[in-house]
């Protein structure tokens, strides 16, 4: 209905002048509004009608539109019989002021739960606006960080990686983001900001708390308890816990297509990256097995590259600090990640080009998979492309 809120050509001689300004008022300072007036149909019969003004906000505060609801409510005024002004077309409830009953009383406690308005709202000291220009460069921060953790923690547990202290930094970030989580406002079910330091704090424990805190463990303490670097590496891959933090800020972010198209891009870098790593780590397994070390993929590198691989060799010192330039150490770190990387984009993107091959049968299993992913990314987009195609087909017509 493109027409204005007020409703003016639902007015009529006997519709109330003094709820009409009301009704006008309350648009202008963009406040909810209920009443309860005579208004005319367009055959001219007139009739009670229930208004209800309520309006639409944003996660900023901001009035975007009204939602205004009309009830015809003429047969319910019948039944009560109500005391009407002959000239207003307003509904009259006279009530003296010291008949009131502890059952007509209004309640205090329902008029406590009662929402303010946002521009009445007492906010607390120290709430950050998650809206506000500091928070959204906190999350940026907070956003690259992440996408450190999902790089180096499956590296460093595939190729054996000790970390340094931009690990340490990352957990003192996320340290901080908890801190910060606990003043920060967010939006209710209702549509509303929430300002309250308690219901905020009620709702960070009841979500990402969890998430957060397992994310931000110092799990680099466990070396003072002899724990392998491996074994400490394994742990921190529930950081990547983290990246469903990303997933609900994008659809913050949906309404800008660049945005979410580089997001997208550097999710499918990191599925290529995590392939990577994983199709390194089983060509390193198979090295170590006595049974297949000479037909695992890592093996037929090592020969093109004229590094001879050994059997057992990629365990020691030499593979963790990534300078094999033979003598059995293999090939160097960098050129085994290069091929992993180069194996796990040619198998998501196509079917593979042969140079880069599984041999062994944990090998075929994992080629199988990495197949099966990239070909269901191919059908979804597919899908995705006949979809919009229907679409634009069926506006054309």
């Amino acid at each position: 209905m493109q027409k204005s809120c007020a409703c003016h050509f639902l007015y009529g001689p006997d519709t109330s002048d003094r709820l009409t300004a009301q009704i006008q008022g309350a648009l202008d300072e963009r406040k909810e509004f209920k009443t309860e007036l005579v208004f005319y149909k367009k055959e001219g019969t007139q009739f009670w009608c229930l208004l209800d003004i309520v309006p639409i906000k944003n996660e900023k505060g901001e009035v975007v539109l009204f939602l205004v609801s009309h009830k015809d409510i003429t047969d319910k005024k019948k039944d009560q019989d109500p005391e009407q002004g002959p000239d207003t077309g307003e509904f009259v409830r006279v009530t003296p002021a010291d008949s009131s009953t502890p059952e007509t009383r209004p309640d205090s406690s329902a008029l406590a739960d009662v929402t303010d308005l946002p521009g009445t709202i007492q906010k607390s000291r120290f709430i950050l606006l998650h809206y506000g220009t500091f928070k959204a460069g906190w999350d940026w921060l907070i956003l690259l960080a992440t996408f450190y953790v999902a790089v180096t923690v499956p590296y460093n547990v595939c190729f054996t990686v000790v970390g340094g202290v931009s690990d340490i930094l990352v957990e003192i970030l996320f340290i901080l983001d908890i801190l910060l989580n606990f003043r920060t406002t967010f939006v209710s079910t209702s549509g509303q900001v929430v300002y309250d330091a308690r219901s905020i704090c009620v709702h960070y424990v009841t979500t990402w708390l969890f998430v957060d805190l397992i994310a931000a463990l110092p799990f680099d303490l466990l070396y003072a308890f002899n724990v392998s670097y491996f074994g400490v590496h394994l742990l921190k891959t529930v950081r990547l816990l983290r990246l469903l933090r990303l997933l609900q800020k994008l659809e913050r972010y949906s309404q800008y297509s660049a945005v979410v198209l580089t997001l997208l891009m550097s999710m499918f870098a990191l599925l290529a990256h995590w392939m990577a790593c994983v199709w390194y780590f089983i060509g390193r397994r198979e090295i170590e097995s006595p049974g297949s070390w000479e037909i695992g993929w890592l093996h037929e590198l090592a020969k093109r590259l004229g590094t001879p691989q050994y059997y057992g060799n990629i365990s020691g010192g030499e593979a963790v600090s990534g300078t094999g330039t033979g003598g059995g150490a293999g090939p160097s770190m960098r050129s085994c990640y290069v091929t992993s990387l180069y194996f796990a984009l040619s198998s998501l993107t196509s079917v593979g080009f042969g140079n880069v091959s599984a041999n062994t049968d944990s090998e075929k299993i994992f080629s199988i998979c990495t197949m099966l992913i990239g070909g269901e990314r191919v059908c979804v987009y597919v899908i995705q492309m006949l979809i919009q195609t229907s679409i634009i087909e069926y506006l054309l017509l």
